[in-house]
């Protein structure tokens, strides 16, 4: 490792430094475009002038001009003499709500000083913070992250991919999905498989709220939520289909939750798990091409959650590769994993898990 300044890569240190600034007002920026419908109102519009589009969004040019100067330098927006057009590439994932790989609602407000001040305490005293502690706008930006894509693959693409699951589902039983969030997974599956009882459970207070708004929204009869963790299961038992998306790394007692999912499913149930494809190392993580980013959302979320109780496992985003789920789920008695990796979702892998 140097030790010694390098003169020659001190301005390389400062742009890169730059950089990262310059991403944290850029996502503001994205952020903004989507609360006043300037990506929806410019991939209908365009190609056209800042004027233009202040009149088809009622917003003052002035403003409108300057987001469109930046999301430009960024090249989210094309420009040519005085004509902006937003990259048709953006178009699909900020603006087409559609689209599987939409993720407008990713760039979510900034992070609070009141969340920085938490976060800063949780290095002093070991524990964090759980989803809900952040407010309401953690709760849309984690649906947000995986919304598009459950609804256009979690049962065509993934549940088809267990074997016998669908014909399971379309004779009815018990679903029940632990950590549904506002409740997309669980709507999409209530949709696919009327004569399913489906149930979302999930700690936060905001999730579930949102999770009932969806559902009645949607006009769906067979899909009820309530708040609970992992031990709701005891009242629910047996279940025929569970479900787990990106939140085993979450939980402070993730062993405790896998114990209560085996004690909990029918003896021919299936348990549909999605988590990180994480490496198991620093620098084996590496190969990830976001990985910055991935850790980061593990301090400010997910390591955070993973503590936000004393003696919390903290596996945090990364923190549950295939061979922390396998020793987990083997101890727990369930029969060895099947993997199934989806080109579509290059962040997720998943795992059917049956009972041993």
């Amino acid at each position: 490792m140097r030790t010694e300044v390098d003169p020659e890569l001190l301005p390389t240190t400062l742009l890169q430094l730059y950089r990262i600034k310059e991403g944290e007002l850029l996502s503001a920026l994205v952020h903004l475009g989507t609360r006043l419908d300037l990506w929806s109102a410019l991939d209908a519009h365009g190609p056209c002038t800042s004027h233009a589009l202040a009149d088809a969004t009622g917003l003052r040019e002035r403003w409108v001009r300057e987001w469109l100067h930046g999301v430009s330098a960024a090249n989210l927006v094309q420009h040519d003499e005085g004509h902006f057009a937003v990259q048709p590439e953006v178009a699909q994932v900020l603006a087409n709500e559609s689209h599987p790989s939409y993720m407008a609602g990713v760039f979510g407000p900034p992070l609070t000083h009141a969340e920085i001040e938490r976060t800063e305490e949780a290095f002093r005293s070991g524990v964090g913070m759980t989803w809900d502690d952040h407010g309401d706008h953690a709760c849309h930006m984690q649906a947000a992250m995986g919304a598009a894509g459950q609804e256009a693959y979690l049962v065509p693409e993934i549940v088809a991919a267990l074997d016998g699951a669908l014909d399971r589902l379309h004779r009815g039983g018990r679903v029940v999905d632990v950590g549904c969030g506002a409740g997309v997974a669980a709507c999409t599956l209530a949709a696919a498989f009327p004569g399913c009882e489906v149930i979302g459970i999930d700690p936060s207070r905001r999730a579930i709220e949102a999770a009932r708004h969806r559902a009645t929204d949607a006009g769906l009869v067979n899909v009820t939520f309530q708040e609970g963790t992992f031990e709701a299961l005891r009242a629910l038992t047996p279940v025929d289909f569970l479900l787990t998306l990106d939140v085993l790394h979450d939980l402070p007692q993730p062993a405790a939750a896998i114990a209560r999912a085996r004690a909990c499913l029918a003896d021919d149930g299936y348990w549909l798990v999605a988590d990180i494809r994480g490496r198991g190392d620093l620098e084996a993580n590496r190969r990830i091409p976001v990985l910055p980013f991935m850790y980061a959302m593990s301090v400010f979320y997910c390591l955070s959650s993973s503590l936000s109780e004393p003696g919390g496992a903290g596996l945090g985003t990364l923190g549950l590769h295939r061979t922390v789920l396998e020793e987990l789920t083997t101890a727990a008695g369930f029969a060895p994993v099947t993997v199934h990796d989806f080109d579509f979702d290059p962040t997720n892998r998943y795992y059917e898990l049956r009972p041993a």
